[in-house]
């Protein structure tokens, strides 16, 4: 079978994708190791966890963005240099406010031939999954999925399951994100009043913006008057990636030298690294609660009745679990002062682009079990840990593993979920059958 099923290729500046993560792509440090299960084994569990796909802003970076297109809109006088594309009846990506937060669709998209929307990349995932997992769905077609109550994210499950096709009955398990949720949540950040994303401002403020200086002072000399600013130069990578996802295409982005990306690109690693990775202690205690979960799952995969698990969340948990298992961990804390080239093990957007995939695969051979995962189409291997079939992770010895990535966290006590809900426990993938889950939808 193919390995990978891709989504059309961008036809602009390609470094865009991998840079800003705006698009669904593989991950790029790719082992070359098949994620099949190894020759003579056979899938016994399978685990998803995803982000949703293309989107359009959030509400409040939709009106940072706005505020730079109304600086540009109101020019008065003709467009010269990269700018100069706006003089071509140039139409805004953001044509209806109520689109903000939301997929992008083949319906809400600015151009009707968009091959990058949320909606498309769902399904084609759901395709590629039906593919590469046909063997363990045969006798799985009814089970449940589990998405947070976000409408993007809803959405995403909801297109990918429908795309899996009429041969499977699956129900839907809407898990709110609301504080209150507590324990019981796919999003767990937002049950833990003690995350202060501002704890390393000072390593993070201390990353040189002359990169931004440089944009608005070239789209300012080559066009006078118009009176760009740092955070202008800041909101274009911002308008450039949203309006790939509701277009196809941003001639925004070609605004931008292949130095200024790269430089962006790094601050997206440096900040999210600080605020919702490894460099801050508390994430490894707020990815607690859903890799404790997962690793459960793979312990009782004898006694449960279902060995598929499809969740649906956010990317923010997504990293914040990945920090927790510690495969983009490299212990190199990541500074201020400069990119590190060869010395750079995370880069968020080849963790989590939109449509982000992490697969949990537990598969046997005669009569042992292993464990590995795959990130976004690529193996990624526990280092300490990969002497199985495929460079895996031996069942008992990834069990000694998890143990020793989840001793002394405490996910309510470090997050003192206490003071915002009395649920203490994440049991959804177990009482499903018996508890109701339907929370309301949100535009978050």
């Amino acid at each position: 079978m193919p390995r990978r099923l891709h989504k059309v290729r961008y036809e602009g500046n390609s470094s865009i994708l991998v840079l800003v993560g705006f698009l669904y792509f593989s991950y790029p440090g790719d082992y070359g190791i098949p994620i099949d299960a190894p020759e003579t084994c056979e899938m016994s569990q399978v685990q998803l966890i995803a982000r949703h796909g293309e989107r359009y802003p959030s509400k409040s970076r939709g009106r940072k963005i706005f505020n730079t297109w109304y600086k540009i809109s109101n020019y008065t006088s003709t467009f010269n240099g990269s700018l100069s594309f706006l003089n071509d009846d140039y139409e805004f990506f953001i044509q209806d406010l109520d689109d903000l937060e939301q997929e992008t669709t083949l319906e809400n998209s600015v151009n009707p031939l968009n091959p990058y929307t949320g909606e498309m990349d769902a399904k084609l995932h759901a395709r590629q999954f039906l593919e590469q997992y046909s063997d363990l769905l045969e006798n799985n077609t009814e089970f449940s999925a589990f998405t947070t109550n976000s409408r993007r994210v809803y959405d995403t499950a909801e297109w990918f399951v429908e795309a899996l096709g009429p041969n499977f009955n699956i129900t839907m398990e809407v898990i709110d994100e609301e504080p209150s949720a507590g324990a019981n949540t796919i999003s767990a950040g937002y049950s833990c009043p003690a995350w202060d994303e501002e704890a390393f401002s000072n390593i993070t403020d201390a990353y040189s913006d002359d990169y931004l200086k440089d944009i608005a002072k070239r789209l300012n000399k080559e066009n006078p008057g118009l009176n760009l600013t740092t955070t202008d130069s800041f909101m274009l990578f911002s308008w450039c990636a949203f309006e790939i996802s509701a277009r196809g295409y941003s001639d925004v982005c070609e605004v931008f030298t292949q130095e200024e990306l790269i430089k962006y690109s790094y601050y997206d690693d440096l900040s999210n690294y600080y605020s919702d990775g490894p460099g801050y202690p508390l994430i490894k205690d707020v990815g607690a609660n859903l890799f404790n979960a997962t690793v459960e799952l793979l312990k009782q995969s004898d006694k449960l009745n279902q060995s598929v698990w499809l969740s649906f969340t956010h990317d923010t948990d997504i990293l914040n679990y990945l920090t927790t298992i510690g495969l983009f961990d490299d212990g190199r804390p990541l500074n201020a002062t400069h990119v590190p080239f060869r010395d750079h093990a995370f880069r968020k957007s080849w963790q989590v682009p939109m449509g982000a995939r992490v697969y949990t695969q537990k598969f046997q051979c005669s009569n042992s079990s292993y464990v590995r995962y795959v990130v976004n189409d690529a193996f990624i291997p526990i280092e300490s840990c990969s002497s199985g079939p495929g460079f895996s992770c031996p069942e008992d010895d990834f069990y000694d593993y998890a143990e020793s990535r989840l001793q002394n966290l405490d996910f309510v006590t470090a997050c003192n979920v206490t003071s915002v809900s009395n649920t203490t426990q994440l049991t959804y993938y177990w009482d499903f059958n018996t508890t109701t889950y339907n929370s309301t939808l949100l535009d978050q």
